[in-house]
């Protein structure tokens, strides 16, 4: 019998009405402090994705084959969306410190079939503060030294070849994973639109790999293509220097209603937040996994925007049933990972790619291109668990490779790492 795994959709049912306290309860906190939030929510979302795609473009780039002027551009673009995360983050703790949440909303599970979740998260729950401060090290030092290669340039102390070699020769020592975290793929969704990306931590912690399961936002009354934001993250702590510290992992993603979100990278009660355009956004600090071959969905009853308040809840039920398909065409999505994920210099990779739901026999096509000029391509075949593997010989250090995978109906992914 074929292995059946789990499915998750987002259903989101409009509401007239407001769940929360007061009026005279509310006035202790500024009435527009969900719309601030919001907007700060989003924010965060799409300068992380910028920040990644940025930093792809940067460590994709061989900076010699450039102008001095081209060099430039790439890595002060890099800078400024690196920046430009970090002042986002800033703000957006800001209304998580300024709130007074004492409700009693679950934290640990979603055990009944209808819970009660806030529109903002209280203070300590949200993106990982070592995360944070990595981007921002990583950005600040990033910025000092090419300050000073560009001095030497400007000043005419070296020439543009020199220039743009000492630009290269810094992008190979400031890569990520020198500064002891990563990123991840851009998800490309294919014909579905979704863009999205993810972010995780190398140092003690691995990428999270989920069973395949699907987060499909759904809304009766919402106009179909309105746009959303979703954001996803966890850690662990572990001991640094003999101190507590926190290394996390967030997942980033935006779409429209009725675009897939691929669950493989979500971690089982790992935090979730879903803001769609128009809506206040819900926060379930959380989330359960849907079990293998279920799908389960969420009914969520979300407030209008100018409607919510600082005590705005909104609901939110839950559904399952099974889930099955055997058609190629019926993949909804494909997600891979590279293994190792932080390859050292000459250690072959192998990528694995998952499609969902998992169906034998489909096709999937590897291609892969590297700095160093290295380009392969194969396809092959899933297995009865929908899954298919390529293998990438290893680079030289500072090597970085983009390996694109795409399905047969025209799903796709991207995984990227360094040597």
């Amino acid at each position: 019998m074929k292995h059946l795994f789990p499915l998750l959709s987002l259903v989101l049912l409009v509401s007239l009405f407001n769940i929360g306290c007061s009026k005279d309860e509310d006035e202790e906190l500024p009435k527009d402090l969900v719309v601030n939030y919001t907007a700060s929510f989003t924010d965060v979302a799409s300068t992380l994705q910028d920040f990644i795609m940025k930093a792809q473009v940067y460590e994709s780039s061989n900076f010699e084959s450039l102008t001095a002027d081209q060099g430039k551009k790439i890595i002060n673009d890099y800078i400024t969306a690196g920046e430009n995360f970090i002042k986002s983050v800033d703000d957006y703790e800001k209304y998580k410190i300024g709130t007074k949440n004492s409700s009693p909303w679950l934290k640990n599970s979603m055990d009944s079939p209808c819970s009660m979740y806030d529109a903002i998260p209280d203070v300590g729950n949200g993106i990982s503060p070592g995360f944070v401060k990595s981007v921002g090290d990583l950005i600040a030092d990033t910025k000092g030294d090419v300050k000073k290669i560009e001095k030497k340039f400007n000043d005419g102390e070296i020439s543009e070849e020199v220039f743009t070699a000492a630009l290269d020769s810094l992008k190979k020592i400031k890569t990520l994973k020198a500064a002891n975290f990563g990123m991840s793929s851009i998800i490309g969704a294919g014909t579905s639109g979704l863009t999205g990306a993810a972010i995780f931590s190398v140092g003690g912690i691995g990428m999270a790999m989920s069973a395949p399961a699907l987060l499909g936002v759904t809304a009766a009354g919402v106009v179909v293509g309105t746009g959303y934001y979703l954001i996803s993250n966890w850690w662990s702590g572990i001991k640094k220097n003999g101190q507590d510290d926190k290394l996390g992992e967030i997942v980033v993603a935006s779409g429209k209603i009725g675009d897939p979100i691929p669950t493989t990278m979500l971690s089982n009660g790992a935090s979730l937040t879903v803001a769609i355009s128009g809506y206040a956004p819900v926060y379930i600090p959380a989330f359960i996994l849907p079990s293998q071959g279920i799908k389960k969905t969420l009914e969520i009853t979300p407030i209008k925007l100018e409607d919510a308040t600082p005590t705005t809840k909104v609901e939110v039920c839950t559904l399952e049933e099974e889930f099955t398909s055997e058609n190629c065409e019926d993949v909804l999505y494909v997600t891979a990972t590279p293994s190792p994920i932080d390859p050292g210099p000459g250690e072959g990779v192998t990528v694995t790619a998952t499609i969902f739901p998992p169906i034998a026999g489909c096709q999937i096509s590897f291609s892969i291109v590297g700095t160093d000029g290295y380009t392969k391509s194969e396809t092959h075949e899933t297995d009865a668990n929908g899954k298919a593997s390529f293998f990438i010989p290893g680079g030289a250090e500072g090597v970085f490779d983009i390996v694109t995978i795409t399905t047969s109906n025209g799903h796709t992914y991207t995984v990227t790492y360094t040597f």
